[in-house]
């Protein structure tokens, strides 16, 4: 495969052999695993994933590379090349999954991270190449400058793990920052997402105020011993978050 990385795809293709076999190892592919790719691109990791024997479903958006690895189902009875924008195409076929792996675009990190988020019932554990500082946000903890809504979300959703760097020269062509290899564990949380996402980010959008006023449409004054409200965003740990959207569902189903 020979294509050129198109820009306006954010593409930046993996070419040294040591951080593929680095990245290979953090994945850790097994013939029974059910595995679903973001983005092969040239290759660098499907190649391995293939010969692993695993069950593999790569989402690509470059139709260069999605009709070259459609030619290579016909090899590998285990292997399907899906066309298709990942923010915008239906999962579901491919799931559940064991493992969701790719090097993610800087441009669609955030969105990509939200509809994984949004599929996590169905996906045991994420193995992602992300911008170090987007790495550095869903890891951040309470008292970071890093910390916020994904931060948040990350840590309530999954078991974080920030393994190692990947720097721009294992790349072709090389970005201009540092990457990161990082794994998701998602975790078996029953709770409403919507109403998470939406007093988290009701929360942050207005960080320096307290959270009684970003958060005036789900306060009351039954509620001012069993919430910090006094607090900003930022001040209080994502178990918070997590109580107080269970005092709110627990509020919302004695209505």
């Amino acid at each position: 495969m020979n294509n050129t990385a198109k820009k306006s795809l954010g593409q930046h293709f993996l070419t040294d052999k040591n951080m593929i076999a680095k990245i290979i190892g953090q994945i850790s592919p097994r013939e029974t695993d059910n595995i679903v790719e973001i983005g092969p691109g040239k290759g660098a990791l499907t190649r391995s994933l293939l010969d692993s024997g695993c069950r593999l479903t790569s989402l690509e958006l470059d139709t260069r590379f999605a009709c070259e690895w459609k030619e290579k189902e016909k090899d590998f009875p285990h292997f399907r090349c899906i066309e298709g924008n990942v923010l915008l195409l239906d999962w579901t076929p491919y799931l559940p999954c064991d493992k969701l792996v790719g090097n993610i675009p800087y441009n669609i990190s955030r969105p990509l991270l939200y509809k994984i988020f949004s599929y996590r019932r169905d996906i045991d554990l994420a193995v992602l190449m992300v911008q170090k500082e987007f790495a550095e946000k869903i890891i951040a903890r309470l008292g970071d400058p890093s910390y916020g809504v994904v931060s948040v979300l990350s840590q309530l959703f999954c078991k974080t793990a920030y393994h190692f760097n990947v720097p721009p020269e294992v790349f072709s062509p090389p970005p201009h920052v540092m990457s990161a290899c990082i794994t998701l564990a998602f975790r078996n949380l029953d709770i409403d997402d919507v109403l998470l996402l939406n007093i988290v980010h009701s929360a942050f959008q207005q960080r320096r105020k307290t959270l009684q006023n970003s958060l005036h449409m789900y306060y009351s004054p039954e509620l001012i011993t069993d919430f910090p409200w006094k607090e900003r965003a930022d001040t209080i740990s994502p178990e918070e978050y997590l109580r107080l959207l269970r005092i709110l569902s627990a509020e919302h189903r004695m209505i």
